[in-house]
């Protein structure tokens, strides 16, 4: 992902077998999914949920697990500061998020995932874990912080209130994928306890396959896996290499859904934008490969793509 820096505001298992199958049968239909919450408000949350456009929404960025009074830091641009509970427990790195309950409840109620991403650029971020034991802390804490879990100390805490996230998203760009089989093993029992509602996981590996930060052995956990397919040089989109990078990450994930990451606008520095035209071809490309696994797309990031002519509607109406 873009670094955080120059955005306003912004602050699995060893082997392929599951320990923890998939809650529920993956789909067929070609989605797109986007993140928002990296650059400023001028397009909300409710403007990408009314928007027909995507089918996935991912929150950016949970960007530390170990925050202030050990508690994740939530870097929403578009939020201000801790709540009051908040503050009152030493947990100042989270953000009350009570403005945007509406806007998520409706997207959810349209049909649209609405999913916790952790993590973001290297500098910006720390999602590293030290270890197995670390990695269940984390689950658990995020899964009652932001999911179904019902820790009575952290119910105080949680930023969006009552409302459950759909899911959680690994943006983990550290190099050091340390407990993230375990952390994902832990998720996947935690959403087994609660059966009001499906949950997901997803990751955004970078494309030079196979990716040391998000490891193939946790992507063939996941439901959806959006590669980066920029910012990376030969695997980017409509490069030498890129094709066969989508054939190589699409044979390792597994079952996992494969969607075709791409920025949507060239306007914060990224390397790697190409224009509505050329993604569409390239998608197409993708099509013409017939694999069995392909998922869509996903844009980095939603303002980006209102300000740049609403570019996902062209990449929408392809898919």
């Amino acid at each position: 992902m873009h670094s955080l820096q120059t955005l306003l505001y912004a602050g699995a298992l060893a082997s392929t077998a599951l320990a923890y199958p998939t809650i529920h049968q993956r789909d067929s239909t070609n989605k797109l999914s986007v993140y928002w919450g990296a650059e400023d408000d001028t397009t909300t949350l409710s403007d990408v949920c009314s928007d027909d456009s995507y089918q996935i929404v991912n929150l950016a960025f949970v960007s530390y697990f170990n925050g202030d009074g050990g508690y994740p830091t939530l870097s929403l641009s578009t939020l201000d500061g801790p709540s009051q509970a908040q503050q009152d427990a030493g947990a100042t790195s989270l953000q009350d998020g009570s403005s945007l309950v509406d806007s998520i409840q409706a997207c959810q109620s349209s049909g649209k995932l609405v999913i916790m991403s952790l993590g973001g650029a290297v500098g910006d971020a720390d999602v590293t874990l030290s270890g197995d034991d670390q990695a269940n802390n984390v689950a658990d804490m995020l899964w009652s912080l932001f999911g179904g879990g019902t820790d009575e100390s952290l119910t105080p805490l949680r930023p969006f209130g009552d409302v459950k996230l759909d899911g959680f998203d690994i943006d983990n760009e550290s190099g050091d994928p340390t407990g993230y089989s375990t952390f994902v093993s832990r998720l996947r029992s935690n959403f087994a306890q609660d059966s009001s509602k499906t949950y997901y996981l997803t990751a955004a590996p970078q494309c030079p396959y196979p990716d040391q930060s998000v490891p193939l052995d946790v992507c063939q956990q996941l439901d959806y896996v959006w590669v980066q397919f920029y910012n990376n040089g030969d695997c980017d989109i409509a490069q030498s290499g890129f094709i066969d990078a989508v054939q190589n990450w699409s044979d390792g994930i597994g079952d996992a859904k494969l969607f075709i990451g791409a920025v949507a606008s060239d306007a914060d520095g990224d390397e790697g934008y190409v224009d509505s035209g050329t993604l569409v071809s390239s998608l197409q490309q993708v099509e013409r490969l017939g694999l069995s696994n392909f998922g869509g797309a996903m844009l980095w990031e939603a303002q980006l793509a209102v300000n740049n002519d609403n570019y996902q509607q062209a990449i929408a109406a392809a898919l």
